[in-house]
């Protein structure tokens, strides 16, 4: 026997999913997470998941996991004390950044503090010009002075970031080869291996990054080996990637930034594979857990991705699956501003202690709370019953928190908790679908985590999205996608060339380049050249232009048509987005990027016949009653895990399984599909 695993952490559970590789059956679970430490929840989920189901550990034989360590390092500020070494004159870009300021006339906003302080940011004399030109040679006394002040600087890590270094590496290199020889316990990162692309602040605040979070990644990821180890599984151990790709345990170790969304970007791939089997090709995956709601749409079957990203509005520019993530979750916490406005997150109560019907000492009402006091979940099953939800200490804390203060009873405070969360979803969703040009009434709604199918069809009613859509197993969602995830390398090199001096000749030339580095990555993960799958952009603009929209590439070797074609899909791209193109423009092509991809083997999930009576009897459990605008509604209580291809379920109803609850409103019906999906969609 074989198996295959996938093990995402979340802030408040640890999710799992195993495949049997020969029958390709799934199982799932969940454990609450650790978040003093990740490894320790992970250990424990696999212990019991396989414990449960017999499989002996040595029958795992591929392990990809989905970690927040990067990300809540960044957030929390608790990374390494990590040093900065720039070319001289530019000690303060991580100070300065940019002009732009997310409210203009607020004059009491603070710039976040940058990663690295001042007084640990070091120069080093020399120039390298944006053509990759040496001005000035590196000052080797200069550098052995920044060196000796390293070493007494009590630091765990040195990032290295200097001018046009995207051009020309050889000045990084060589300071960051004399400080490994120096201080070799040094973690150390280059601009030139993390991000080789053009804009100072952006390269140098995610180099910073990068070097703040390594050593904590780094450890993570020993103490998850060793744990891994002691359970007696002897398997690769694969790191989800932000831009929805997996990547080895060393390179996750060394470029810990790739992985800032690791576990959000596996859960918007494993809904995006769901979506397109079920013939949904525009879709918009939700993704609500306990701590965060993570937004994503997906196009004609593919999803959407970005370069540029900001975590806690610091700049990072690594390739990433395009989410927008909100502070809203099961676990947020309702609040009252000093206004009487009633408010949700983004504090989260987490884990530990978690809402306050979980009985742990939590005594802020929070949307798990409004939830259970409104009807809409099952205080018995909830994680089929291992956590038993007390309903009692739900309505106690809204009444002491929200209500009693708004003068209300607890059922209103508990559906204006959950209308204030609502909102800002809504309004997260259109961020990624009107404001940039796509119309939500042409979309499916993919709605997952242990919270997202209870809210979703309040979520499509306000944006006329005509269907719902709820995964096989929408709580683990995350987990199933890190086994249906490629091995990704994504590559960049800047070029900076106008439309009129750019020979296909030179894109031939580049492109060959990362083609061979990237190779060379693949082939030492295991996967030989021929089983690569490559893909190309070009980062085009409008000469004068501060942004670029990127464009398809052709494969093999190019020549004048194929350039034409790349500038022709500029256009297309900026009409879609802008409304408008200029063609008689010049144009300047600013990066070349390399995407390669080597397919790994994912769950076949088959297709079931249909039930032709549509009657879901079989699974009703019972009925209780639910609050929908603000009046118990008597609702069919149904068992999904007996619900069969075919049913449908007519609302008022609550699908109930080990994972999640899906919430059916009046007016509604959900369908089981051939794959069994639940499809909600609106009868009236």
């Amino acid at each position: 026997m074989s198996y295959r695993l996938g093990v995402d952490v979340g802030g408040t559970f640890t999710d799992l999913a195993l495949q049997d590789v020969e029958t390709d059956a799934l199982e799932f679970a969940k454990t609450p997470s650790t978040p003093a430490n990740q490894a320790i929840g992970v250990a424990e989920g696999i212990s019991q998941l396989i414990g449960r189901l017999g499989v002996s550990p040595n029958e795992v034989k591929f392990l990809s996991h989905g970690t927040t360590v990067a990300t809540n390092t960044l957030l929390e500020r608790k990374g390494a004390r990590c040093a900065l070494v720039v070319t001289r004159g530019f000690r303060d870009v991580l100070e300065i950044g940019r002009q732009d300021r997310p409210h203009l006339y607020d004059w009491r906003q603070q710039k976040p503090a940058p990663i690295v302080p001042r007084h640990l940011r070091f120069e080093v004399g020399e120039r390298v010009l944006y053509t990759g030109e040496v001005e000035t040679p590196l000052d080797e006394g200069g550098l052995a002075s920044v060196i000796e002040r390293l070493g007494s600087a009590e630091i765990d890590a040195v990032a290295v970031c200097l001018l046009h270094s995207y051009a020309n590496p050889a000045h990084e290199m060589a300071v960051g080869a004399a400080i490994r020889a120096a201080l070799p316990d040094l973690t150390i990162s280059l601009s030139c291996e993390v991000v080789p692309e053009f804009k100072e602040y952006e390269r140098m605040c995610t180099t910073a990054i990068n070097a703040y979070v390594a050593p904590v990644m780094g450890r993570y990821l020993t103490r998850l080996r060793q744990s891994v180890a002691e359970l007696g599984i002897d398997s690769e151990l694969h790191i989800m990637q932000s831009n929805g790709g997996t990547m080895g345990v060393g390179a996750a170790a060394e470029k810990p930034v790739h992985t800032i969304l690791s576990g959000p970007a596996a859960g918007v791939i494993g809904s995006v594979a769901i979506a397109n089997q079920a013939g949904q090709s525009n879709s918009i995956s939700v993704d609500m857990g306990g701590t965060s709601f993570d937004i994503s749409l997906c196009y004609r079957g593919e999803v959407r991705r970005t370069q540029d990203s900001e975590i806690e509005r610091l700049p990072v520019k690594a390739p990433m699956v395009d989410i927008h993530t909100l502070g809203a979750g099961g676990g947020s916490i309702a609040w009252i501003d000093p206004g009487g406005a009633l408010r949700v997150g983004p504090q989260s109560a987490g884990a530990e202690p978690g809402p306050a019907c979980y009985g742990r000492g939590g005594r802020e009402a929070t949307v798990t709370d409004a939830n259970l006091a409104l009807g809409r979940l099952n205080p018995a099953s909830f994680l089929g019953g291992r956590l038993r939800l007390d309903a009692g200490l739900a309505r106690d804390a809204i009444r002491r928190r929200i209500a009693d203060p708004l003068g209300m009873s607890v059922e209103e405070a508990a559906e204006g908790i959950v209308r204030v969360v609502n909102a800002g979803m809504i309004k997260g969703i259109r961020v990624v679908s009107v404001a940039k040009g796509y119309d939500p009434r042409e979309f499916c709604l993919v709605a997952f985590g242990g919270a997202g199918p209870v809210h979703a069809s309040e979520l499509a009613r306000e944006l006329d999205i005509p269907r719902v859509l709820a995964p096989i197993a929408p709580g683990v969602t995350s987990a199933l996608g890190l086994l249906m995830a490629d091995l990704r390398e994504d590559l960049a090199r800047t070029i900076l060339r106008p439309s009129d001096a750019l020979e296909p000749a030179e894109l031939n030339e580049r492109f060959a380049e990362m083609e061979a580095e990237a190779a060379a990555t693949m082939e030492r993960e295991g996967v030989a050249p021929g089983g690569v799958a490559w893909i190309r952009v070009a980062d085009v603009r409008y000469l004068g232009q501060g942004f670029e929209l990127q464009a398809p590439v052709g494969a093999g070797a190019l020549d004048g048509g194929d350039v034409a074609e790349m500038y022709e899909r500029f256009h297309m791209a900026h009409t879609q987005l802008y409304g408008y193109a200029q063609r008689d423009s010049r144009m300047e092509v600013v990066n070349l990027r390399l995407t390669a991809l080597a397919n790994m083997p994912r769950p076949r999930l088959d297709a079931a016949p249909l039930n032709g009576s549509r009657n879901p009897d079989g699974a009703r459990v019972n009925a209780r009653p639910v609050y929908f605008h603000n009046e118990p509604v008597s609702a069919g209580v149904y068992d999904r895990a007996r619900l069969a291809p075919g049913d449908v379920v007519e609302g008022p109803a609550v699908i109930e399984q080990l994972d999640s609850t899906t919430l059916v409103w009046p007016g509604q019906t959900a369908s089981v599909d051939s794959y069994r999906n639940l499809l909600l969609e609106r009868v009236e």
